[in-house]
């Protein structure tokens, strides 16, 4: 009987002394983050995070966050005395705030906390015993730091890590960051992107092959060792779809690690790049947000390109809206050395060009005096003049021949806030290039069609058609490989001036040729070719003859030549056209 009791009596005495002294159930209390010195005003964005790092639950009661100024010297000012019988449990996280909180994260307390920006100290003080000690900034006093104080920057915090590590040197257990108020400082799994190129930046369609050059950064406290990897798209839906299951190599903790990655995505749209890591003795996987890519066509897009211009008109950019309207303002343009330039703010409706110009004015009368030599383009005579709007800021000065780095001349990126949405790269081979005065047209304005993907060279008189139709694009042109002239009588009495000339050149065929001849097979005017792939195909012929001068009125055979590749071009088909 008497053995029992001594057993309870102990068992009591062992409760009494545990609660009337819950300095025994504060070990392992320490500050494990705060932010001393915020961007701008320190009011209202101050803050000290206290964590429980023991295994059993922790009393507050009588907790005392007091404060000394460095340049005093080690005299205590008490910021905050917790009074309530709070319990902190193992793990958990105290946040206490500075009056008028302006922080989002939910917070266990606020008071005017009135932090310095150092050489200064704070400490956790229960029943006059020390529990911790921060100094930072210069201090040189050993009674306001732990062997060695931490150095604080404007605008971070100074946070332990790994979380709750304590050494007894300030400066070896803090590390400064981005403030993450009653969050944990770093986990035990975490990656940050460091770096991300693709080629190409953005895909014209489904299937087409990327490839990932990326850098990722181990912030976590854990090495995270060699296993398998799933690359996966996600949707604005929030559809998650694998597309590459390969192998991780591994990334210790505080290291970088490269992965260069080839993919095919199969659906068109918007999709943020994830990569799904297993994480040990977990059944969840981290993912990791790697970046935006764009497959197919967005809500705005590229449509022709002046990298070459002639008769002083300049460069110029045709942008054109999807099936949607579209503010242009979170937009941007660069070319590959260039930096960033953000559009004009426009708002385009469905279809609508945005033309911008290296120089408005050039352009402006480069239009001008085409339209005074009867040199017209296929829309209104005023579209391109309301489609045009002056570039803010300097022009990115495009390429037309490719430095030894590379081999295209040079490439021109539309992107939004999130990404690169639509890119042209402007090739450096010469038998596939436009000349000089000849811009680049993209080959449909529907972005469902086979051809918008396609560019090629203007077929415009004019050399380009700034803020109308393409000359290339695929309305209105032949889709046979018949030749076609419209109109075949050119009756200058009756105010014709132009006939055009559309054609198709097949897959197999590498280049076309147009010549007119009069009816006795003498040369009367040389079109012109180009080696430029297959395609539709559309030229503008005036009546005149080599010279210049205009021909007499009669029939005319228009001939059209192509070739399969070997050099040779051989006729295709023939038309009879009238001049009046």
């Amino acid at each position: 009987m008497f053995l029992p009791f001594i057993h309870k009596f102990f068992l009591l005495l062992f409760f009494f002394f545990f609660t009337l002294n819950p300095k025994w159930a504060s070990a392992g209390l320490v500050i494990n983050e705060f932010l001393a010195d915020p961007s701008g005003s320190d009011a209202g964005q101050e803050f000290v995070e206290f964590l429980n790092t023991g295994p059993d639950p922790i009393s507050l009661e009588g907790l005392e966050f007091q404060f000394a100024n460095g340049a005093v010297g080690p005299e205590w000012e008490t910021r905050w005395h917790c009074s309530d019988p709070l319990w902190l449990g193992s793990g958990e996280l105290f946040l206490l705030v500075d009056r008028n909180w302006m922080g989002t994260p939910s917070y266990q307390d606020e008071v005017w906390l009135g932090l310095q920006n150092g050489p200064d100290a704070i400490r956790l003080i229960l029943a006059g015993e020390v529990l911790d000690l921060v100094g930072y900034g210069p201090l040189t006093d050993e009674q306001m730091m732990e062997e060695q104080a931490a150095d604080l920057p404007v605008g971070l915090s100074l946070m332990r890590k790994p979380d709750g590590h304590d050494s007894g040197n300030n400066a070896d257990d803090f590390t400064s960051g981005e403030p993450t108020a009653g969050q944990v400082n770093f986990r035990n799994f975490e990656f940050q992107v460091h770096s991300l190129t693709m080629e190409p930046p953005s895909l014209s369609s489904a299937h087409e092959s990327v490839v990932l050059d990326v850098v990722l950064l181990n912030t976590g406290v854990q090495d995270l060792p060699p296993h398998p990897m799933m690359v996966s798209l996600l949707s604005p839906s929030g559809t998650v779809t694998p597309v590459l299951e390969t192998f991780f190599a591994g990334c210790n903790s505080g290291q970088s690690c490269h992965l260069t990655l080839e993919l095919f995505p199969a659906m068109v749209g918007r999709f943020t790049l994830l990569f799904q890591l297993s994480v040990p003795a977990t059944e969840e996987p981290l993912l990791v947000s790697v970046g935006k890519i764009q497959v197919g066509p967005g809500a705005v897009f590229l449509s022709e390109v002046m990298a070459a211009p002639g008769s002083h008109q300049g460069e110029w950019v045709e942008i054109q809206a999807g099936s949607e309207a579209i503010n242009l303002s979170p937009y941007r343009i660069r070319d590959e050395e260039g930096t960033w330039r953000s559009l004009p703010q426009v708002y385009l409706e469905p279809g609508q060009f945005l033309l911008v110009a290296q120089d408005s004015v050039a352009l402006t009368l480069w239009h001008q005096e085409n339209l005074a030599q009867g040199i017209v383009l296929d829309c209104s005579a005023d579209q391109m003049s309301h489609s045009l709007r002056q570039f803010p800021g300097s022009w990115p000065s495009l390429n037309n021949n490719p430095p030894e780095s590379r081999s295209y001349a040079d490439r021109v990126y539309l992107a939004d806030e999130e990404g690169v949405v639509d890119q042209f790269t402007i090739p450096g081979d010469s038998e596939v290039g436009g000349s000089e005065g000849q811009s680049w047209e993209r080959m449909s304005h529907e972005p469902l069609s086979f051809l918008w993907k396609r560019w090629r060279p203007s077929l415009a008189l004019s050399g380009g058609t700034p803020g109308c139709l393409n000359s290339v694009a695929q309305q209105g042109l032949a889709q046979t490989e018949n030749l076609e002239v419209v109109p075949k009588v050119l009756d200058l009495r009756a105010g014709d001036r132009l006939v055009h000339i559309r054609f198709l050149v097949g897959a197999a065929e590498l280049g076309w040729h147009v010549e007119v001849y009069d009816l006795w097979g003498g040369l009367v005017r040389d079109l012109g070719g180009r080696k430029s792939g297959p395609g539709p195909g559309d030229l503008i012929w005036d009546g005149s003859d080599d010279k210049g001068q205009r021909v007499p009125k009669g029939g005319y055979v228009v001939v059209l030549l192509k070739s399969q590749g070997d050099g040779v071009f051989g006729p295709a088909a023939k038309q009879l056209v009238v001049v009046r």
